[in-house]
C-alpha cells in the first residue's frame, strides 16, 4: 500500500486553526440556536395560552346567554388567522373552520380537559406541528380547544439556522486565513535558517542570521551564528594547514624533481641498472607530484578556500585550449553558439586534463570530446576506447584512491576523477559515467549556463 505523505508544518497549523474555528463556531451556533429556540417556543406558548383563555372566556359568556347556539357563538369569535377553535358540548363537536375537527385534538388533551384541567400540548397535524390549548368550561358544560399553526415560529427558526450556519462557515474561513497567517509567521524563522544554511553550504561562510528581539528565537539565532562562526574558524584553520603542508612538501619535492632532471640529462653516463633505477624514481616522483597536487587541490575544495577566480567563459573554447595544452590531437565537436559558464579557468582545465588522462590510463585512449547544450546546462562528453565501466563501479570510481582498470606502464593516483567530481560540485554542476554507443565509457561533465548576454572572458592563459 502506498504510504500517505505526512502534512507539512504550514498545512498542520492551517488545518488546526480551521478545525478549531469550525468546532468553536459550531458549538456557539448550536448553543445560540437552542437558547433562542427555547425562548421563542416559550414565548409562542405563552401567547397561545393567553389567546386561548381570552377566546374561551368569550365563548363561555356567549353560551351563558339563554338560547345561544355554539355555532353562533363561534361565528362571533375572531381568532388569529392561523388559529382554529373547536368546542365539545353535549357529545357534539363544533369548529370555527372546516380544517379543524375532533381529530385535530390529541387524546391526552381531551382527557386532561375532561378531568377539568387546562392543558397545552404539541401535536402533528396535516400542516405540520400544531399547538393545542385546551380549557374546560364547566359553567356551560363544554370543552374549549384552540389549535394554532406556528408558521411564523418555524420561519423564524429556519432563518436563524441559516444565519448561524453562514456565520459558522465564515468563522471557519476566517480561522483558515488566520491559520495560514500564523503558519507563515511560525515558519518564517525556519525559512530564514534554511536559506542561511543553503548559502553556507555553497561556501558563503559570512552568512549570519539577523539578530532578533524575540526571546523564543534569540537562543536559536545565537546558537546558529555561533555554530557558523565555529565552522568558519575550523575551515580557515584547515585552509592554513593545507597551505603549510603545500609549502613544506613542495620545497623538497622541487629539489627532488630538479635533481632527477639533472640525472636524466646525464643518463647515458650511468650503468644500465642505475638507468633503470633512475627511470623508476622519475616515474614514481612524477606520480607523487601529481598525487600531491591533486590532494592539495582537493583539500582546498573541501575547505572551501576562496582562491577561485571566477569568470564567464565559453566552455567550447576552454575545452579546445585544454586539448591543445595537453598536447592531444583530438578535435572536439563544438556547438555553433557560445556556451557561457562561470568557472575558475585553471581549476576547470585541471579537471578536463584529469578526464583526458583517465581515458588514456584506464580507457584505452581518448576517442572523442564533444561540447553541447542540454536545457539550462552545458555538457562536456569524453569518450574512450576501453571496455567501459561496470554499472556497480560507476559511482565508486569518483571516490578518492579508487583505481579501476589501469593500462600500460603508467598508473593512476586514484584522485583524478574525485577531483573532477569536487570541481564540478564547486561550480554547481556534476559528473557521471555511462556506456558509449558502440563500446567504451562516456564521461559527462555538466555545468550550469549563465544568463544570456553575460560577458565572455578569453580562455587564454590556462595553465
Amino acid at each position: 500500500m502506498r504510504r500517505r505523505r505526512p502534512w507539512g508544518l504550514r498545512a498542520s497549523v492551517t488545518v488546526a486553526f480551521t478545525g478549531g474555528a469550525l468546532i468553536l463556531s459550531a458549538v456557539l451556533a448550536a448553543g445560540t440556536y437552542f437558547v433562542a429556540r427555547h425562548y421563542l417556543v416559550d414565548q409562542r406558548e405563552r401567547t397561545a395560552t393567553r389567546q386561548a383563555f381570552a377566546d374561551a372566556s368569550f365563548v363561555r359568556d356567549g353560551l351563558l346567554t339563554s338560547g345561544a347556539q355554539v355555532s353562533d357563538v363561534l361565528g362571533d369569535v375572531a381568532p388569529p388567522s392561523d388559529t382554529d377553535i373547536v368546542v365539545h358540548r353535549g357529545g357534539r363537536w363544533f369548529s370555527s373552520s372546516l380544517q379543524a375537527d375532533a381529530r385535530a385534538i390529541p387524546a391526552s388533551a381531551q382527557q386532561a380537559v375532561a378531568h377539568g384541567r387546562a392543558t397545552l400540548v404539541w401535536a402533528t397535524g396535516p400542516n405540520g406541528r400544531e399547538l393545542v390549548v385546551g380549557v374546560p368550561l364547566p359553567a356551560v358544560g363544554a370543552e374549549f380547544y384552540e389549535v394554532s399553526s406556528p408558521t411564523e415560529l418555524s420561519g423564524t427558526l429556519g432563518t436563524l439556522r441559516l444565519v448561524l450556519f453562514g456565520f459558522a462557515v465564515l468563522t471557519a474561513i476566517g480561522g483558515a486565513l488566520l491559520g495560514r497567517y500564523a503558519a507563515r509567521r511560525v515558519v518564517a524563522p525556519l525559512d530564514d535558517v534554511a536559506a542561511a544554511a543553503a548559502r553556507i553550504s555553497v561556501g558563503e561562510l559570512s552568512t549570519r542570521l539577523p539578530s532578533t528581539d524575540d526571546p523564543d528565537l534569540a537562543a536559536i539565532v545565537g546558537s546558529f551564528n555561533a555554530m557558523v562562526e565555529a565552522l568558519d574558524e575550523r575551515i580557515q584553520r584547515d585552509a592554513r594547514f593545507a597551505a603549510d603542508i603545500s609549502h613544506e612538501l613542495r620545497s623538497p619535492l622541487t629539489t627532488l624533481v630538479t635533481s632527477v632532471a639533472v640525472l636524466q640529462r646525464r643518463r647515458d653516463e650511468l650503468p644500465d641498472r642505475s638507468q633503470q633505477a633512475l627511470d623508476l624514481v622519475a616515474t614514481e616522483l612524477d606520480r607523487f607530484q601529481r598525487s600531491l597536487e591533486d590532494l592539495l587541490e582537493l583539500g582546498r575544495l573541501d575547505a572551501g578556500v576562496a582562491t577561485q577566480a571566477l569568470s564567464d567563459v565559453d566552455l567550447g573554447d576552454l575545452v579546445r585550449h585544454a586539448l591543445q595544452a595537453s598536447h592531444r590531437a583530438t578535435t572536439p565537436t563544438l556547438p555553433t553558439e557560445p556556451l557561457v559558464v562561470r568557472v575558475d579557468k585553471n581549476q576547470l582545465s585541471r579537471a578536463l586534463f584529469n578526464l583526458f588522462d583517465n581515458a588514456d590510463l584506464h580507457g584505452g585512449g581518448l576517442r572523442a570530446v564533444a561540447v553541447e547544450r542540454s536545457g539550462p546546462d552545458a555538457l562536456v562528453t569524453v569518450d574512450d576506447e576501453g571496455p567501459g565501466v561496470p554499472l556497480a563501479e560507476r559511482t565508486r570510481i569518483f571516490e578518492r584512491f579508487v583505481r579501476a582498470g589501469s593500462r600500460g606502464s603508467r598508473q593512476g593516483t586514484g584522485l583524478g576523477l574525485s577531483l573532477v567530481a569536487e570541481t564540478a560540485r564547486a561550480f554547481h554542476g556534476g559528473v557521471g559515467c555511462t556506456d558509449r554507443p558502440g563500446g567504451g565509457a562516456r564521461f559527462v561533465l555538466r555545468l550550469p549556463l549563465v544568463a544570456e548576454g553575460a560577458a565572455v572572458a578569453e580562455p587564454a592563459g590556462v595553465s
